[in-house]
């Protein structure tokens, strides 16, 4: 059960809440257990690894926005379903398998790591779906699936390279918040979404380092803290919560501070360039709601995940990669002049 409920999209889902209910209610009425064997048993979702992290998973351009077909999973596995109403309306024989017809959903989520942890991936597993996304020949386009704080500088630059240089396009979708390293990474998208004017937050362009220095404190409590060092490794651990920090340190800190920001703001502009407002310096470290965001260049749009899956599918469509399929040339013939099954 627990399973269920913590990888099933419909368990937590109202509209499933009343059908749930009843069928439940009605097999413990006859002394039944709540689920059947089938309902109980464990099951693996491609969207959530062996270990509980969210991986990459594949969708179509209007799966999510209401197509009557068969739910396998939060939007998995669903071109044999698609392909049956895109038989069904366009009156045609197109294969589900044809090569580049699928948008790869890439989730941003969590604090961002080099090695990955604290419920998120790393920077290095995500550049490696995002080339097993460009490798994949049924794959048309990416989309940045981004939910995140920002986090460590180390693995940040190669991560936002990687889609800078994708072979495919790739969409960034902003869901609640987009900072610092998150916005690194998403900047190099060619198209920014967010999913909300008010409640989506996008920025903190800058480069931080704490400094803790509880040499007093340790004072008072009579404690004396003396760190001895090898002869010529005199500047081995400067930055350290037990000394003060001397002048000497702190302007090599601010330094080095100031020379990662300089990467940060060039693959910025150059990913953001003729978009950013010249009205607002952006790179002070504020964060903006989306609204804001937009205003001043950070984002291009507000919009959901479907929206930025089916821009993804249209950038593929238009030669901002991968060409599309015939599959998925249907399917936007499709989408465009018949409107979503309920």
């Amino acid at each position: 059960m627990y399973d269920i409920l913590t990888s099933s999209c419909w368990a937590l889902e109202a509209k499933f809440y009343s059908l749930a209910k009843s069928r439940i209610l009605a097999r413990l009425g006859k002394g039944l257990p709540a689920l059947s064997a089938d309902e109980a048993r464990p099951r693996h979702y491609a969207h959530v690894d062996a270990q509980g992290y969210p991986t990459m998973w594949v969708t179509q351009a209007g799966e999510l926005a209401g197509l009557a077909v068969p739910p396998q999973g939060h939007g998995l596995h669903l071109a044999s379903g698609i392909a049956q109403v895109l038989a069904g309306r366009s009156g045609g024989a197109s294969s589900a398998n044809t090569s580049g017809s699928k948008v790869a959903v890439i989730p941003v989520q969590g604090a961002i790591q080099k090695r990955g942890g604290m419920c998120s991936l790393g920077t290095k597993d995500l550049v490696a779906q995002l080339s097993a996304a460009n490798r994949d020949p049924e794959i048309a386009a990416i989309v940045l699936d981004v939910d995140s704080p920002g986090g460590q500088v180390d693995g940040t630059e190669e991560f936002a390279q990687a889609v800078a240089a994708s072979g495919k396009p790739v969409v960034a979708y902003i869901d609640g918040l987009g900072a610092s390293a998150a916005y690194w990474i998403a900047s190099q998208a060619s198209t920014i979404f967010i999913n909300s004017v008010s409640t989506g937050y996008a920025g903190s362009l800058g480069v931080l380092c704490m400094s803790l220095d509880q040499s007093a404190f340790l004072e008072k409590q009579g404690v004396k803290v003396e760190i001895l060092r090898s002869s010529r490794a005199v500047d081995k651990a400067r930055l350290n919560p037990v000394e003060p920090l001397s002048d000497a340190v702190r302007a090599q800190v601010q330094a080095d501070l100031d020379q990662i920001a300089a990467t940060f703001i060039a693959a910025v502009e150059k990913g953001r360039a003729g978009k950013l407002s010249t009205k607002e310096d952006v790179f002070t470290g504020k964060v903006y709601n989306g609204a804001d965001a937009k205003k001043y260049g950070l984002v291009d749009q507000v919009g959901s995940l479907q929206d930025a899956v089916n821009h993804a599918a249209k950038l593929a469509q238009s030669g901002g990669g991968t060409s599309a399929s015939l599959f998925t040339q249907n399917f936007n013939n499709a989408w465009q002049s018949s409107s979503p099954v309920s």
